[in-house]
């Protein structure tokens, strides 16, 4: 049954830096231009406004981070390293730009080099989570699971109302087996965000490694009310009812699976002919 999540790129919290001190006019007027187009999600004009700031004041490590992230948010991640590359040659202390860059290398799959980056923020500010949240992210995302969980637990210490937190520590509690523990943090994010049909989905995920299939049923029932586009809710709660002893339903589950996503039929067709098979029994 799958456990993969594609949520990770919706966790980055970002950071939008503001001038320590006020640039020269020109400069400010077209930051603050900059910063007002980036929040509109304009990000090619943010681009340009925080182009002119810089040249009106080439030292502007601010500018250059902003300019990164609008950068980022257009997936161009190299042009955005290299803005915060340079905003943390003329201010090692940003931590902004550190975070962000930390988060660039996280989306290119270059976790080691963005744990060191996090390092660095941790380092400068232990008190705010998103630091660790992300190292969390990254040492799951390295299989290093141990360290994943002291960093998410770090994290929901200092932001207990993350629903995010829980599910990821709850992803790693999975991978480790620990799937009583995996439950409990995935019921907490639930509370946190009953809306969200991949928590569900994973949760019904760990009942069904811990044998309890009917809460595991519940699970993946309201998995598919909030998200019924998902073929591989369909496929698990496929799996989960032909272990229950009920064919014709798990037959179901998996047509529907197939339907939504053909790529599922190599695998689902030989579990097809089973129940079929079973069903006539």
């Amino acid at each position: 049954m799958s456990t993969k999540t594609k949520r990770f790129w919706f966790w980055f919290g970002i950071s939008l830096a503001t001038p320590a001190m006020l640039l020269a006019g020109e400069a400010q007027n077209a930051f603050n231009e900059g910063v007002k187009l980036y929040k509109a999600a304009k990000y090619k004009e943010a681009i340009a406004a925080y182009n002119r700031a810089i040249k009106a004041s080439a030292k502007s490590e601010e500018a250059y981070n902003n300019r990164g992230l609008a950068y980022f948010k257009l997936g161009q991640n190299d042009n955005a390293l290299k803005d915060y590359d340079e905003a943390l040659k003329l201010n090692p202390k940003l931590t902004d730009a550190r975070f962000n860059r930390g988060n660039a290398y996280y989306q290119q799959k270059q976790y080691d080099r963005a744990i060191k980056d996090y390092d660095e923020v941790i380092a400068q500010n232990s008190k705010t989570p998103k630091g660790f949240r992300q190292r969390g992210l990254a040492f799951l995302s390295l299989n290093q699971l141990d360290k994943a969980i002291q960093d998410f637990t770090e994290a929901q210490k200092l932001d207990p109302k993350d629903a995010e937190i829980y599910y990821h520590r709850g992803l790693a509690y999975r991978r480790l087996g620990k799937n009583d523990q995996a439950v409990q943090d995935y019921s907490e994010a639930i509370k946190l965000d009953p809306k969200n049909a991949e928590t569900y989905n994973n949760r019904a995920n760990a009942y069904s490694l811990l044998g309890k299939y009917d809460d595991a049923v519940k699970d993946y029932d309201e998995a598919i009310k909030l998200n019924a586009k998902n073929a591989n809710i369909y496929a698990n709660r496929g799996v989960i009812r032909a272990r229950q002893g009920k064919p014709d339903d798990a037959q179901r589950d998996f047509q529907k699976a197939v339907e939504l996503d053909p790529s599922l039929k190599a695998k689902l067709d030989p579990l097809m002919v089973e129940q079929k098979g079973a069903g006539k029994r």
